[in-house]
């Protein structure tokens, strides 16, 4: 038996090494953005500039890797919000996801423009009140609220605290009987179509509006609102509409079962980026078994934020005008669609190794910056070499002393030498918070605002990394 499966293994490598070539070369016609899809340049030098930084240099200047934020295109998708939600027949608020790029200078950026904060941990909430977000544009959101962060929200009288689940009620009456307050609350759903588990109540058997009832025979609560977050990427019309749609059927419900009129309804984020898609299972073995091409998304098939916030509203005031009802106030929590793609990764080729038929690029970024390449679609370029064909197929890996530090099992690059820096594009969303400083301390973040660049936050030391630690010989 030993034998046949030593066999075996050794004629799979064996078809996958003969086929590896062909399928690679079938699937080299696979085209994803241009760099100017992101506002980028190339200069007759051949390095990828953002208003005018050659992002290669800034490397060299600020210290490799690097997060480079771009200001023009964080504005651009924030007023894209702002003025999509402004419209007289479908108007909408904005709250940013905190949690997806939790940076304070970009934050205060988006606060300084009129969006508000969607927040999930006392850090969080006491983050956007540092910034000076009026707590009537705070939405306080998730699983797991400690008693002091309920406190500290209910005191600050956020604009809406969604519970989370029935048995979340009991806590947040004990302490809004506690201040003296009471708050405005909404309550999170879950439908079919979006995440479950752990999130939310469902709407299945009656669950979610036995939590109603709870709620509303509560003294010292106001119930205000809704709050319902699909999870995932939306990207189609489809998938939003198969959304929305059960969420307004429970609405109706509610107001007939049991006469709860709201005023706000709070349909979460999830509109994806147009150049981000999860990578399916399938993909992922054929890059990495067959070094296939990982086919990019077209960003023209993705939902517009337009697009997102018509429809959206649309579904909602139809609703609410056949049913005679007084337009609700529709709140939207977007986090991808608004940082991923105003943000990149710079990161440098350590060094080039090359393994039996296998070109290993080896970087200093890998898995402890870079997490969400393992399962997501992320375009890459060359950032001082973009005048080249991009001919070379290289398995992407970082610095981490693991086999599973790689980015990328097949990607088709100029070809690299050390010294070359590589861009991983849409590092807006999750890039930050999911970091770690697994053997290497994390990088500093800048921006360039009109061909200006502004340090949002100094690179971690190796001081930083143990500066709760006692250092003192043992006693």
């Amino acid at each position: 038996m030993n034998v046949a499966n030593r066999l075996l293994r050794t004629s799979k490598r064996a078809v996958k090494r003969a086929l590896r070539p062909l399928i690679t070369r079938a699937s080299s016609g696979s085209q994803r953005p241009a760099p100017e899809h992101w506002g980028l340049t190339c200069t007759p030098s051949g390095g990828l500039a953002l208003d005018g930084q050659l992002l290669h240099e800034l490397g060299r200047q600020w210290g490799s890797p690097l997060h480079i934020v771009n200001a023009a295109r964080l504005r651009e998708n924030a007023n894209r919000f702002l003025t999509a939600g402004a419209r007289p027949s479908g108007p909408c608020e904005t709250f940013y996801s905190y949690k997806t790029n939790p940076v304070p200078g970009v934050l205060a950026i988006l606060n300084g423009l009129g969006i508000g904060a969607e927040v999930i941990s006392h850090y969080e909430l006491w983050l956007a009140i540092r910034l000076g977000v009026p707590p009537e544009r705070i939405i306080f959101n998730g699983p797991a609220k400690s008693a002091a962060s309920l406190q500290a929200a209910i005191d600050a009288g956020v604009q809406v605290l969604n519970i989370n689940h029935r048995e979340e009620l009991a806590a947040v009456s004990t302490i809004a009987k506690q201040l003296r307050k009471r708050p405005r609350i909404g309550i999170r759903i879950t439908v079919g179509d979006g995440w479950a588990g752990q999130f939310g109540v469902p709407v299945q058997n009656g669950r979610a509006l036995a939590a109603y009832e709870d709620a509303i025979q509560s003294p010292d609560l106001q119930v205000v609102g809704l709050h319902a977050h699909r999870g995932g990427m939306i990207r189609s019309q489809d998938e939003l509409i198969g959304f929305v749609k059960p969420v307004l059927a429970f609405v109706e419900e509610l107001y007939d079962r049991l006469g709860v009129s709201l005023e706000i309804l709070n349909f979460g984020g999830s509109l994806c980026p147009p150049t981000v898609h999860a990578l399916s299972a399938t993909e992922m073995r054929l890059n990495r078994a067959f070094r296939r091409d990982l086919t990019p998304p077209d960003p023209r098939s993705a939902l517009s934020i337009e697009t997102y916030v018509a429809l959206l509203t649309q579904l909602v005031h139809e609703c609410f005008l056949r049913r005679g009802w007084p337009p609700p106030r529709i709140f939207l929590e977007p986090g991808r669609a608004l940082t991923s793609d105003a943000q990149m990764l710079l990161a440098s080729v350590l060094t080039i190794k090359q393994e039996s038929d296998l070109s290993f690029a080896i970087l200093d970024a890998g898995i402890n910056l870079a997490e969400s390449c393992r399962s997501e679609y992320h375009a890459l370029f060359s950032a001082n070499h973009c005048d080249r064909l991009a001919d070379c197929v290289y398995t992407v890996v970082g610095p981490i002393c693991t086999p599973g530090d790689t980015l990328y099992w097949a990607a088709r690059l100029p070809g690299l030498e050390p010294g070359d820096s590589i861009l991983i594009m849409d590092a807006g969303a999750y890039f930050i918070p999911f970091a770690t400083s697994f053997s290497f301390p994390r990088p500093p973040i800048v921006m360039i605002d009109n061909g200006r660049v502004v340090l949002l936050r100094r690179g971690e030391r190796f001081e930083d990394l143990v500066s709760y630690d006692d250092m003192s010989p043992s006693r």
